[in-house]
């Protein structure tokens, strides 16, 4: 049996879809998704989403048995390890690390964005754990340069891409096919000044649909985006709210329109996979980490004029905007292939 942690079943899109991304891997080295065990927050939904077996993740009992009946353990996808938004995420991610090792499970870490991290004793607790691991695989080559200023030795360490962008995509999600409606979608997360800034969402959007005279669709992609598009939609009647459900909807949804605007990580992913050219906002490091690594703008978590003028560039230039970002999207899904890499060598 194979183990797999990480942050399922939690109706996240990107999370799942990264589950998906792995299920996908897993199966094309022979694994059956039988043979796969995941630690999910709804372990129902994640049997029937995806496949495969799930126990809950918060029933000890029910964990340690599965570590106990493994050979593999797969701490997987996304961004697990960061102090962030509590200083229980990493305790509990290492937790399973450390469990697994000393029940003689050799460990993969897949396609992981690292940090931020500032808490030292966490630093140095990561190092530990990882340096025993038998593979590394991380999503981009600052989350490798952290771990080597924490200690790490890089010969341990896999770069990769978000396992997402190794995806097998229908042919109607490829930028290449150039199915795109005008209209501009747009996702929103909970952030710290949501509120203050909740009037200045409306004015923005408002703007939007004057100044393009475009359809704008607001898109949930997890827990918490719905009530802020259910709340912009009061004041905007002509704002539509789309509650995404599915990773393969939300993939769909956010490559449809010409133009997304996404504070959701695996948002601004899923339209640059779809061909709808992205614009991101940054109330996270690593949204600004895949800004660089696709080429586009991204701006701080506020509702920036600077948006506006964003969207405006890119609809005037945007074939040259399309083929560049076509280009950005075939070197990250080359260079996802290392997360299967890694699998492959341990498995």
């Amino acid at each position: 049996m194979i183990l797999v942690s990480g942050y399922y079943g939690y109706h996240n899109s990107g999370d799942e879809a990264i589950l998906a991304a792995l299920c996908q891997d897993l199966n094309g080295l022979g694994v059956h998704s039988k043979e796969i065990t995941v630690l999910s927050g709804n372990p129902a939904h994640t049997q029937k989403t995806h496949n495969v077996t799930a126990i809950s993740r918060l029933n000890p009992f029910a964990v340690v048995d599965a570590i106990g009946h493994g050979r593999l353990l797969i701490s997987g996808g996304g961004s697990l390890l960061q102090d962030a938004t509590s200083w229980r995420t990493i305790p509990y991610y290492l937790s399973i690390i450390q469990m697994a090792l000393a029940f003689g499970l050799k460990v993969v870490v897949y396609g992981q964005g690292i940090g931020p991290v500032k808490n030292r004793l966490y630093q140095r607790w990561i190092v530990n754990a990882f340096s025993r691991a038998a593979g590394v695989a991380v999503r981009d080559p600052g989350s490798a340069e952290l771990l080597q200023d924490w200690g790490m030795d890089s010969h341990l360490l896999s770069i990769a891409a978000d396992p997402v962008f190794g995806l097998e995509l229908e042919s109607e999600h490829s930028p290449e096919s150039s199915g795109q409606t005008p209209g501009i979608t747009i996702n929103l997360r909970p952030y710290r000044h949501w509120d203050r800034d909740f009037p200045h969402w409306i004015q923005l959007i408002k703007g939007w649909l004057s100044a393009f005279e475009l359809p704008v669709r607001f898109v949930a992609l997890g827990p918490g985006d719905l009530q802020i598009g259910v709340a912009l939609q009061r004041a905007i009647p002509q704002l539509s709210v789309i509650d995404a459900g599915h990773w393969r909807s939300a993939l769909r949804l956010m490559g449809q329109n010409e133009i997304c605007v996404s504070m959701r990580l695996h948002g601004v992913i899923f339209a640059a996979l779809g061909g709808s050219l992205p614009i991101g906002i940054g109330y996270d490091p690593k949204i600004e980490v895949l800004g660089l690594q696709l080429g586009i703008p991204v701006y701080p978590a506020a509702p920036d004029i600077r948006l506006t003028n964003a969207i405006a560039g890119l609809l005037t230039d945007r074939a040259s905007q399309l083929q560049q970002l076509s280009h950005s999207v075939a070197e990250l899904r080359q260079r996802s292939e290392q997360n299967r890499r890694v699998l492959a060598t341990v498995i």
